[in-house]
């Protein structure tokens, strides 16, 4: 879509790399100078929990960018990437100039919560190598990433990577020149694994140093966990039939007991209905007395300390402090995120999106979110600004939010799934 001088969108009439393409299920895109020659090009993630593992539609696109709303499939930029990815970030890692990519993998299709391998890709003019072995070999084991930005967050003048993901932590990666080291262990935050969906930067505190806001799945779900009482999953074959067997857990007292009743369960394991002659008598078995200690030892297991999301802020001494955002903030998950002075006093603010509607039966659907805008006051605190008052208001399966410049101002676009693109333009006080 190619903006006009009167901030109107027309469709670019070269569309063929788009429709030549149409069989992949695009998960993720980023514009970037892939090339270094002064032109955005574009990266299209490519995936989908229904795209056999292995399948050629897996495989990531580079788009080259012409001119004149013309691009040109890169057919041999990319390495052989046939994982299912989202999370796209582009930064200089190695120093020479040219923008480098990591790629984060989403999910295994037909295997969660499997985690994926993810990718560190060189830039040698427009070719990328992956260089994940050699240079960032703890990204085969990140987990099911969902977001990702490069920054210097230690102050030493090189892009370092950090991600955020399913079950996972907020992951800190510092450039030390040759490799991308995970150093989370080091930044003195607590355990803070989640269902992190999004991620962004900004000097929030004005100390100089790059903080960051983490978007999570909310506390106002009926999922719910604690360092004390986490919530889990184990995943295994347990029945013998060749397909992976999900049990969502939550510990009570020491103990891991089946977040689902037996009226799921006993569908999935017939057994089931057979062993417990009512549902009083399922809900007081915990996991070991339903599976056997065995089966559970060699599952795979994940469990989540927080769904709340957060404001990290970094001390400036290779350590951070974390806090939860304002109650508003986690009443929906937090799908995308904008850091910008939307009022224009100096300080950098949030604008924040995000519902999940398509959910299983026996989940409530996410749909409390009607966007939000988190008003910074410069010390790292933020403030939330009603919809009344601010006019920004997005209650859709929001998915992404975008800032673009139009001849009116900034404006927010936000990709609601199944619905329409909408638009809110930026009106600084």
């Amino acid at each position: 879509m190619l903006q006009l001088e009167n901030g109107q969108f027309i469709k670019s009439p070269n569309q063929q790399s788009w429709e030549e393409d149409a069989m992949f299920k695009d998960t993720g895109a980023l514009f970037f100078d892939a090339n270094g020659n002064g032109f955005q090009d574009l990266y299209i993630a490519s995936g989908g929990y229904e795209v056999s593992s292995g399948s050629n539609l897996q495989q990531d696109r580079l788009y080259i960018n012409m001119g004149d709303g013309l691009f040109e499939r890169a057919e041999n930029s990319l390495p052989e990437m046939f994982t299912s990815s989202k999370a796209i970030a582009a930064g200089d890692f190695t120093g020479n100039g040219l923008m480098d990519l990591f790629v984060g993998g989403r999910l295994m299709p037909f295997n969660y919560p499997l985690p994926p391998r993810s990718y560190l890709l060189k830039n040698e003019g427009g070719t990328f190598i992956d260089i994940t072995e050699s240079s960032a070999p703890k990204l085969f084991e990140t987990g099911m990433v969902t977001d990702a930005v490069w920054v210097d967050f230690n102050g030493n003048g090189r892009s370092d990577l950090v991600t955020t993901g399913v079950w996972q932590p907020v992951r800190f990666f510092e450039n030390n020149g040759n490799q991308l080291e995970d150093t989370t262990d080091q930044t003195g935050l607590p355990s803070m694994r989640g269902w992190w969906y999004s991620l962004a930067a900004g000097d929030f505190n004005n100390n100089g140093y790059v903080d960051f806001v983490a978007g999570n799945l909310g506390l106002n779900h009926s999922f719910t966990t604690s360092e004390a009482e986490p919530f889990g999953v184990y995943a295994a074959d347990f029945n013998s039939n060749g397909q992976r067997d999900i049990f969502f857990t939550k510990r009570i007292d020491n103990r891991d007991y089946p977040y689902f009743g037996l009226a799921k369960y006993g569908l999935q394991h017939q057994h089931f209905m057979r062993r417990f002659q009512s549902f009083e008598a399922f809900a007081d078995v915990d996991m070991e007395e339903l599976l056997g200690r065995d089966q559970l030892d060699n599952a795979l297991r994940y469990e989540a300390d927080t769904f709340a999301s957060a404001i990290i802020l970094n001390n400036g001494d290779g350590t951070f402090s974390a806090s939860e955002l304002p109650a508003k903030a986690q009443t929906s998950p937090v799908k995308s995120i904008i850091v910008h002075d939307v009022d224009g006093d100096g300080h950098l603010d949030l604008i924040l999106a995000g519902n999940i509607y398509e959910t299983d039966p026996e989940i409530p659907r996410s749909d409390a979110g009607n966007g939000l805008w988190l008003k910074g006051d410069g010390a790292g605190n933020f403030t939330s600004v009603s919809s009344f008052k601010s006019g920004f208001i997005a209650p859709k399966d929001v998915k992404a939010l975008r800032l673009i410049t139009t001849p009116n101002g900034h404006t927010v676009l936000i990709g609601n799934n199944n619905d329409s693109l909408e638009a809110f333009t930026i009106h600084p006080q």
